[in-house]
């Protein structure tokens, strides 16, 4: 028990990490702090979640590993040259209220499946990215949009702002790679339908190896919405 007590005492002792990421050509000082390790059981299996603190916009990242963690409660991957992962940005309406015009929710919980059926992999979630970034009181503006208008996801964004309306950046994830000190021989198998994701892992020398899709089967509700991330955004194998 006094062992056990010793690493859920050093799950919550803050370890702080300074680490360099380019991102759109441009080079970042971030502060990446673990604050947290725990395990989580799910209907797909066994997780260990950790939370960190980043200095960057977003703040707060959730990260779902499967894989044994050494005595310092760092990951420890068996296959050193390929590695799996998804970044997830947040869906509250979606993932926490089961919002049935979006697929955000299903696309974690498959990838979740696809990572305990390899038997090893990464998903790092990032609540403030809801809304591609905007926020959950655009995201919300949306939604009335598409609902009194008929208007798709991308159109609605659209007629709210006349600027970017995808303004996610990603450079967190990378940070958190190298606060495990995953090493950029270390391949990348991205679980992603947006192409957008694999620029910042390329500017910091990590290869994608592979483009996994996470295709869900359109519904009534989700098919418009999907097949304009498709055909507006280029997202990839949706509809």
């Amino acid at each position: 028990m006094s062992e056990s007590l010793e690493r859920a005492k050093l799950s919550m002792r803050p370890i702080k990490r300074r680490v360099s990421v380019t991102e759109a050509g441009k080079v970042h000082n971030i502060t990446v702090k673990r604050e947290g390790v725990g395990i989580i059981k799910p209907e797909e299996g066994m997780f260990h979640q950790f939370l960190f603190r980043v200095s960057d916009k977003w703040q707060k990242y959730s990260v779902l590993i499967n894989a044994e963690l050494d005595q310092s409660l760092s990951p420890v991957f068996r296959n050193r040259d390929l590695l799996t992962i998804r970044i997830d940005s947040g869906c509250e309406t979606g993932q926490v209220f089961g919002d049935r015009t979006c697929d955000c929710k299903d696309q974690l919980h498959k990838t979740m499946e696809d990572i305990q059926a390899k038997g090893e992999g990464m998903i790092v979630h990032i609540p403030q990215q809801d809304g591609r970034g905007k926020g959950l009181a655009f995201k919300l503006a949306t939604l009335l949009l598409q609902h009194d208008l008929g208007l798709d996801t991308v159109d609605a964004a659209h007629s709210l702002t006349h600027g970017e309306i995808d303004v996610r950046s990603y450079r967190g994830v990378i940070a958190i790679l190298k606060f495990f000190n995953i090493p950029t021989s270390t391949k990348i198998e991205l679980a992603t339908n947006n192409p957008k994701k694999m620029q910042v892992f390329a500017e910091n020398g990590y290869t994608i190896h592979e483009v996994m899709p996470v295709v869900i089967q359109p519904t009534e509700l989700t098919e418009p919405h999907l097949r304009a991330k498709q055909d507006k955004l280029g997202h990839l194998n949706l509809v």
